[in-house]
């Protein structure tokens, strides 16, 4: 069985590049169409649903604790969410905003529910996206607590009382657009608990035919890019409503489109530019939201004839080179500094 797909890295790459561009819609005011790039969180816990799957479900069942895969997840994910934090507070001190004690909560990767609401009421004022970590993180942790007991009828009974809330939350609010704010905050549940097993469920499968020696389907990967990208587009129809358009684009398409990348040839070059896609995605996610209010800061302090436009896509190249700089030189080294520390063998540790 295949240990790695770089198709899928690809495709996580796209998605967080969509969602860079909603966020520069938002602040810049240009219309790139990208005002749908929400669903791309639903695409994350699915893509995470697999990958860990893959990665650790086997090692928990052997006897991996849940502590030592906590702090496996902890050492992937925590180096950039503190970095992320870390520009959101020195931009917030930039901009001239008011500090609160509880803008502290988001270290501890904890939302922030006291205090003034700033920008529209966010749970994680200081790095928006950091809700969506502090999800996966949370579904990492009860994967491992209950993955002995978590057969696979009892994954697919989850998933369907999870489709049937995705529903009910996505008509009550009129989308899927939810998880990031005091007021939505709680309808972060059922997409991540969807979507995360709908994962599960499809590396399951995957293992499955694989040992069985099993062909998979694919489709070329170029299309497969594209049919991601559409379903970011405002321009996908919005089938008499967003409420049903984010649940189709959810629970039928964004699965569709795993099962046929794990499964799509890819060339070499092909590889290679999923493989630096991949490597972008989480950091670009992760640094992306404080790195773009900074440069709104700096703009709208511009001196009046310096033209917008040119500083505004000067920005988003910036923040895209920043973060790329960001992955190569502080997390990276991190995450491998931490790795070789879980390595050093217990009576080489300093008394």
């Amino acid at each position: 069985m295949r240990r790695h797909f770089p198709s899928l890295d690809g495709l996580r790459g796209v998605a967080a590049l969509a969602v860079v561009g909603s966020h520069f819609e938002n602040l810049s005011g240009f219309d790139l169409s990208l005002r749908q790039a929400g669903v791309a969180v639903d695409f994350f816990f699915v893509l995470s649903g697999f990958v860990i799957g893959q990665a650790y479900e086997a090692r928990l069942l052997s006897g991996l604790s849940w502590r030592g895969y906590m702090a496996l997840r902890l050492g992937r994910l925590y180096p950039a969410i503190f970095g992320g934090v870390l520009a959101g507070l020195a931009v917030t001190a930039l901009a001239g905003e008011p500090l609160s004690v509880w803008l502290g909560l988001q270290f501890l990767l904890l939302p922030v529910l006291q205090g003034a609401p700033v920008h529209g009421g966010e749970l994680y004022p200081l790095n928006g996206p950091q809700w969506s970590l502090f999800w996966e993180l949370a579904i990492n942790a009860v994967h491992a607590a209950v993955v002995r007991w978590l057969t696979t009828p009892v994954l697919i009974a989850i998933i369907a009382v999870a489709a049937g809330s995705l529903v009910w939350t996505s008509f009550h609010f009129g989308s899927l657009d939810v998880g990031w704010s005091r007021t939505n905050g709680w309808g972060a549940l059922p997409r991540v608990m969807f979507s995360f097993s709908v994962g599960l469920l499809i590396f399951r499968i995957y293992a499955k035919r694989a040992a069985a020696g099993l062909s998979w389907p694919g489709l070329p990967y170029p299309l497969i890019v594209l049919m991601l990208s559409a379903c970011m587009f405002r321009a996908f129809p919005s089938l008499g409503g967003f409420a049903i358009r984010d649940l189709v684009v959810v629970v039928i398409l964004l699965p569709a489109l795993v099962i046929l990348a794990i499964g799509a040839p890819l060339s070499a070059r092909w590889e290679r530019i999923a493989t630096f896609l991949g490597a972008l995605s989480y950091p670009v996610y992760a640094i992306h939201v404080p790195l773009l209010r900074a440069f709104n800061v700096a703009i709208d302090n511009a001196p009046d004839d310096w033209p917008q436009a040119p500083l505004w896509w000067a920005s988003l190249a910036a923040t895209l080179v920043l973060a790329t700089l960001f992955e190569r030189f502080y997390d990276r080294p991190i995450r491998r500094w931490l790795a070789e520390r879980r390595r050093v063998p217990a009576a080489a540790k300093p008394v």
